[in-house]
């Protein structure tokens, strides 16, 4: 039995929705009826997926915005047009990052050491993986506070791969956006906004993991996990799921979504290190 929401009336932003992950999550998310702006660097790729999905006869509809993300200033225009566009702003699903076949397409098989690391792209890998999901979550978070109803999903890694020999910058920009997820999830505690981390579970068979790092493509995990966990976290069932970090491989599609979530939730970040340091705030009165 697969368990299906409906997201009649949801306006979302997709980023890195062209391909991969991304374009997993808009089609799912456009299937379940949101309207949602899928961003990434290609129009006529944007183009091409949301024409598709319209054909598929689903009954969101899907706005192509192509943008670089790496520039502060388009990051602000996205969420402005998204909110004028569609008049209401309801979701961010912060998934576009780059990874190390920018730097290397075999670096799976033959690690980049971290004094290896061109200094550009140790910028431009944080500026999309860690900078961007800050810009648009900051101006996107306005819209939801005034509403007093939004979601925000940052797609991170393992935790592993954060810290993973031969991984840098990629393993330590995501383990940046992680941190700022737990962050913000305290920050909207008390208000009807939620942050929480969607994650694919393992090596995602999508094109930033290039064949000449994976040859096994069907070993790796398919997009598609991604589909039943977004399309929950971005409905109305998800309310007061906050500050967690869900894996598409532990969703159970035969369960209602409050009860997948809960199996396949962990916190976000890393709260099982503990209390490393005494603050004021924190010590008994």
């Amino acid at each position: 039995m697969t368990v299906t929401v409906s997201l009649e009336g949801k306006n979302i932003i997709v980023t890195g929705a062209a391909g991969g992950l991304g374009r997993a999550m808009t089609e799912a998310l456009a299937g379940a009826g949101a309207h949602v702006v899928a961003v990434d660097l290609s129009q006529e790729a944007l183009q091409t997926m949301a024409d598709g999905i319209r054909a598929s006869g689903a009954p969101g509809r899907v706005l192509p915005m192509a943008a670089n993300l790496q520039d502060p200033v388009q990051c602000a225009k996205v969420v402005t047009r998204a909110h004028l566009a569609y008049g209401s702003l309801h979701g961010l699903v912060n998934n576009a990052g780059i990874g190390l076949s920018t730097i290397r397409e075999d670096y799976y098989v033959h690690n980049i050491k971290f004094w290896d690391v061109p200094d550009e792209r140790w910028q431009t890998i944080f500026d999309i993986n860690a900078r961007a999901a800050f810009l648009l979550s900051k101006a996107a978070v306005r819209y939801f506070l005034e509403q007093n109803w939004g979601r925000i999903v940052n797609v991170t890694t393992n935790m592993d791969t954060m810290i993973r020999r031969g991984w840098t910058p990629y393993g330590p920009s995501k383990a940046a956006l992680e941190a700022q997820s737990a962050c913000w999830s305290k920050d909207v505690e008390d208000t009807s906004v939620t942050v929480n981390v969607l994650v694919p579970g393992g090596p995602a068979n999508t094109p930033m993991v290039p064949p000449a790092s994976s040859p096994d493509r069907d070993a790796m995990v398919q997009p598609a996990v991604m589909k039943a966990p977004i399309c929950w976290l971005m409905s109305d069932d998800s309310d007061g799921f906050n500050g967690k970090r869900l894996t598409g491989t532990g969703w159970d599609l035969s369960l209602p979504g409050s009860e997948a979530a809960e199996k396949a939730a962990a916190p976000a970040a890393w709260p099982g290190a503990g209390q490393q340091s005494v603050w004021p705030d924190l010590q008994p009165r």
